[in-house]
């Protein structure tokens, strides 16, 4: 073996390591970017298709355009003008920016949403154990969530209802109502279901569905 060909291999490993070891991983021109222990973004004003990881947050940047976002442990922060087809995550919060368009989903599982004003999901936006705030935001499908609370402010619309769904395992979170607030100016074009104790409040000018549950208190 020369001497030439092991100083080869000895750059390749000092270059795959300090690849490997980089805490950010960069998303390429229209392509799939993935990464299993780190973060990774996507840089303003490009086109990609998956952007994903395992143990890291995702970050898609201004005007920013990718099919899919997802990571398991971690949150997702869209930036403004973004567009995106789902996003998605397990453990960590949804952070959605002005003027953000999502085609489909918006899901996680231990974790809050927040839709900044003129941001749109088309389809449902979901959470088990978090908060869900819309501030002058759209959905087009629905909003749900398990123990966490859910505020709609500054013209929000709902057009598929609002669904509190009851926690399937007893928890002790069972017992405090959860608080549903709807302000003047939001829209909730479908039923209100509550399968769980709820603390309702809508402001007057608010218009509503149906509402449907045993436990609701109106405030």
């Amino acid at each position: 073996m020369t001497m030439k060909f092991l100083a080869g291999v000895m750059i390749f490993v000092i270059v795959w390591l300090s690849w490997a070891g980089s805490p950010v991983s960069y998303a390429g021109d229209g392509s799939n970017v993935s990464a299993v222990n780190s973060s990774v973004k996507a840089a303003d004003g490009q086109t990609y298709d998956k952007i994903s990881t395992v143990n890291g947050d995702v970050h898609i940047g201004r005007g920013a355009v990718a099919e899919e976002a997802h990571t398991v442990n971690g949150s997702i922060t869209v930036e403004k003008d973004a567009r995106l087809g789902s996003v998605n995550t397990v453990n960590g919060s949804l952070n959605i920016h002005e003027d953000v368009a999502i085609a489909r989903e918006a899901h996680t599982v231990n974790g809050d949403v927040e839709m900044a004003p003129r941001s749109r999901a088309g389809g449902d936006v979901a959470t088990v154990s978090g908060d869900i705030e819309l501030q002058g935001a759209e959905v087009g499908g629905e909003l749900r969530t398990v123990n966490g609370d859910i505020d709609l402010t500054d013209g929000s619309r709902v057009r598929g209802g609002i669904y509190v769904k009851k926690n399937r395992s007893w928890s002790k979170q069972d017992d405090d109502p959860v608080k549903v607030h709807i302000c003047g100016t939001c829209v909730v074009d479908g039923d209100l279901r509550f399968e769980r104790p709820v603390e309702l409040r809508v402001d007057s000018g608010a218009k509503i569905g149906k509402v449907i549950g045993d436990s609701v208190i109106r405030k």
